[in-house]
């Protein structure tokens, strides 16, 4: 069969890999290190592959456990596990290696305890958050402190400590910018989530108190970046001043979600706004700490 082909199962092991999530979710590790240690060596490139590898790792478990609801769903019915193109056997193969890769590489690249920050996020992830989302429709609330741990891996390994002032701000960041792109997707799938027997806001919230709710959340994430300036984690001030622009344009930009006429077919532009701003952020966040 055409499926079969190795180019075919490559193209499938990389969609099961989600790289367009996780490769980000590895800068953002990569971020977490060159703040503490501001030079690019062989060490950083080789935990921040190591967080990539944990971040497939915990996409590949999570799309085992959860390829009875994928199947229910039309945006994620066509994911290799749902269509048999991956054999569950050869999933959880490809889990334990990309686990052991990822685990091994921080260790060894950084330290112990980076390793168990590692570990310990895709337990949350999988563990804790995967089963919460089919109990309750505020599950990606403590789902986002899975998107807060790769900065304090990165850190860490760097050789910080896991409660430095910096790497809290940091995780502080990059968890509440989960939840409002997490709303986005419930705007436009909400009804897909309810039809495959999970809970979602949809059901319990209008569209217009979801909007609102999303809204607030993006100036949640506003806010937690300007304390990065506040706080003096980036010090420079045309960075500063750039830092403040994107954030007034980006809560500009998303208070037409406030309109009574707010168009929920721009959500997609909604995400890649959002999206934008946090890759800007670490942009800026590396650029600060070169040019200081």
């Amino acid at each position: 069969m055409k499926s079969n082909t190795p180019v075919n199962q490559l193209k499938n092991y990389l969609k099961l890999s989600k790289l367009k999530i996780m490769i980000p979710v590895s800068l953002t590790g990569f971020t977490g290190f060159f703040v503490f240690d501001p030079h690019i060596s062989v060490k950083i490139i080789l935990v921040s592959i190591g967080i990539l590898f944990l971040g497939v790792s915990a996409s590949v478990l999570n799309q085992i456990q959860e390829t009875d609801l994928d199947k229910r769903m039309k945006r994620t019915q066509n994911r290799p596990l749902p269509l048999n193109l991956i054999k569950v056997q050869h999933a959880y193969l490809f889990f334990f290696l990309m686990l052991s890769a990822g685990t091994a590489l921080v260790y060894s690249s950084g330290n112990l305890t980076s390793a168990l920050i590692g570990l310990f996020t895709v337990f949350w992830y999988n563990g804790i958050y995967t089963y919460a989302k089919r109990i309750t429709a505020f599950a990606v609330v403590p789902g986002a402190i899975t998107g807060a741990l790769p900065p304090l891996i990165g850190w860490v390994a760097a050789g910080g400590g896991v409660w430095d002032k910096p790497v809290i701000f940091l995780e502080f960041l990059f968890f509440t910018g989960q939840i409002p792109h997490f709303w986005l997707l419930v705007l436009k799938y909400g009804e897909e989530y309810e039809k495959a027997g999970m809970p979602s806001l949809t059901g319990i919230m209008s569209r217009s108190q979801i909007n609102r709710l999303t809204f607030t959340w993006v100036v949640t994430s506003a806010g937690a970046a300007l304390f990065l300036c506040y706080f003096e984690i980036i010090q420079n001030v045309l960075i500063t001043g750039i830092l403040l622009i994107a954030s007034v344009f980006l809560i500009w930009k998303f208070s037409g979600l406030l309109k009574p006429d707010a168009d929920n077919n721009k959500l997609k532009i909604y995400s890649v706004f959002l999206d934008s701003y946090y890759l800007l952020v670490l942009i800026l966040l590396i650029s600060d700490r070169i040019l200081t």
